[in-house]
């Protein structure tokens, strides 16, 4: 499955975009980015020769991408934009929306679910960090040496700490749950705590799929072939919302 493409921002932020290229280079998780310039809207990169994307099939790349995700939340910087799904997706629906109303068999139960968790998700407590935010394979580059970068940082912004990881999952079917339970073992460097972590996690995987979805129908609605990823993002929302919450409701019960 090739060819997918994360939702884009209205318009993209070349000074945002130029703040995460010089954040991703100074803590040396892409060493591609030269210069460039914001009001112009161009940028020099490096070209590297022989080079493909992270196969997340492999444990080892995989450990390596998401310790690089570890490093950029650490990094204790701070980006002037900011992104998340839910308002993401909300957005999406006011654009799908002009296109006439929603008949879709069970949307509105979906969303009810996903907007009840993302409550939960809140209350968590988890914190805003600076997040890549197109974070799937495609934008990984491994060179002939094993080096990886990671590239196109136009998405970038202030994020839940749990969004890159969402986008991984959602992103890439060749990520199993299995794997991704290893990604976000090798993301803390340690086995997640089932009764915030995890669950957190897991609820981002829900916001992704649901933002993602939302978008595959206005691409729809305008006329494009999205194939089988509209099916695809939906499934991620939708599969995985009545555990997470089940979860939830159980620690909230038992908090009382």
């Amino acid at each position: 499955m090739t060819g997918v493409q994360t939702c884009a921002l209205p318009i993209f932020d070349r000074q945002a975009e130029l703040d995460a290229l010089t954040l991703a280079g100074e803590i040396g998780i892409d060493h591609t980015f030269i210069t460039g310039d914001p009001a112009r809207g161009w940028k020099i990169s490096r070209f590297v020769p022989n080079v493909r994307n992270l196969d997340v099939t492999n444990p080892e790349e995989l450990r390596r991408a998401m310790v690089m995700n570890r490093e950029l939340h650490d990094s204790g910087r701070t980006l002037g934009r900011s992104f998340d799904f839910i308002a993401e997706g909300l957005r999406y629906e006011g654009i799908l929306r002009q296109h006439g109303d929603i008949e879709l068999p069970g949307y509105d139960e979906l969303k009810a679910k996903v907007l009840r968790l993302k409550e939960y998700a809140d209350a968590d407590g988890f914190e805003l960090v600076p997040s890549h935010n197109d974070f799937f394979p495609p934008n990984f580059l491994v060179d002939a040496d094993g080096r990886i970068d990671l590239i196109d940082w136009e998405y970038a912004g202030m994020s839940d700490v749990a969004a890159d990881f969402g986008t991984m999952v959602v992103c890439t079917p060749e990520l199993s749950e299995e794997r991704a339970e290893q990604a976000l073992c090798d993301y803390f460097g340690r086995t997640p705590t089932r009764d915030m972590e995890r669950r957190h996690f897991w609820a981002y995987v829900v916001f992704a799929g649901w933002c993602w979805y939302l978008w595959a129908l206005v691409k729809e609605a305008e006329g494009d072939d999205v194939g089988e990823w509209l099916l695809i993002y939906y499934r991620h929302a939708a599969d995985y919302v009545n555990r997470l919450l089940a979860d939830y409701e159980s620690a909230s019960h038992h908090d009382h």
